[in-house]
């Protein structure tokens, strides 16, 4: 009686203990996938520059956790680049960055920003894209030294420049 009692607690323990270790990261799963999918719909169909901006930072922190999560929306974002306003460009560039875009276009778009946007934000947010980015945007290493030649040795772009080069060239301490 007393082992029928503890086999019955224990198998109870391996059914919860199961769900926790399989089902519960299946279900964070799911719901990440979903997060996207609305992130990636508000960034496309809406007009409010909060909600893309929104969207944007969404897509990039998933992106961070795993690429697939954000890799349907890279195309939006690459789109985003390019937007009117310069807080959804500025957001674009650091999340294609963060999400690690795979697309071919990313370093070339990012670079594009960094050397001719009027907003000082939006280059910032490229610089920062960039070394995002990591190894990915070797490429853009030159370029990030000749926008750091032209900036304010004490500026904000200056300093993030130096760090996104140092990140890209793997001596980012």
């Amino acid at each position: 009686m007393l082992f029928q009692r503890y086999a019955k607690a224990l198998a109870l323990f391996l059914l919860i203990a199961g769900f926790v270790g399989i089902g519960a990261p299946m279900l964070v799963a799911a719901s990440k996938e979903s997060d996207a999918k609305k992130a990636s719909e508000d960034l496309k169909k809406s007009k409010d520059v909060k909600v893309k901006i929104a969207a944007l930072e969404k897509l990039g922190e998933l992106g961070q956790i795993q690429y697939s999560y954000a890799e349907p929306a890279i195309p939006e974002m690459l789109k985003a680049l390019e937007d009117k306003d310069a807080g959804v460009r500025a957001a674009a560039a650091k999340a294609v960055g963060q999400a690690g875009s795979e697309d071919p276009n990313t370093v070339p778009n990012l670079v594009k920003l960094l050397k001719s946007d009027k907003e000082e934000s939006v280059k910032i947010a490229a610089a920062e894209g960039l070394g995002l980015l990591g190894t990915k945007a070797k490429d853009a290493v030159n370029d990030l030294r000749s926008a750091a030649k032209d900036a304010d040795k004490k500026s904000k772009l200056a300093k993030v420049i130096t760090t996104s080069i140092k990140s890209i060239n793997g001596t980012k301490k």
